[in-house]
């Protein structure tokens, strides 16, 4: 599948967004494992410390679809939006590297 942006719309968002531009690439799960995987493609950014700060109030809390739909509209700058809609493995698999893309990568704590 042909990707949704060009090389150009890349360097544009690293430019506004520095540091925290990445490309996800995710393959739908199928019914029938014989046909050839078709991989879909997504521009993303880095969720903010305001929407995470937003996405754990009460109200988005208590809402997991807001808080998914909020999340896709803050972070998918570009993509397959079509199979997004269309396909829950493909959601699902989204948000769920979103959501990661916001854990702490590493860690340390020295004795000092």
């Amino acid at each position: 599948m042909k990707k949704a942006y060009t090389e150009e719309q890349i360097e544009a968002y690293k430019a506004k967004y520095p540091n925290v531009v990445g490309e996800v690439t995710l393959v739908p799960s199928k019914f029938d494992e014989s046909e050839e995987d078709d991989p879909c493609y997504f521009l993303v950014k880095k969720p903010s410390k305001a929407l995470l700060t937003m996405l754990g109030s009460k109200e988005y809390k208590d809402d997991s679809e807001k808080a998914n739909n909020a999340l896709i509209s803050n972070c998918v700058l570009a993509g397959d939006m079509e199979m997004l809609e269309n396909d829950s493995s493909v959601f699902t698999g989204l948000i769920e590297k979103l959501i990661n893309l916001s854990n702490v990568t590493k860690v340390q704590l020295k004795k000092v």
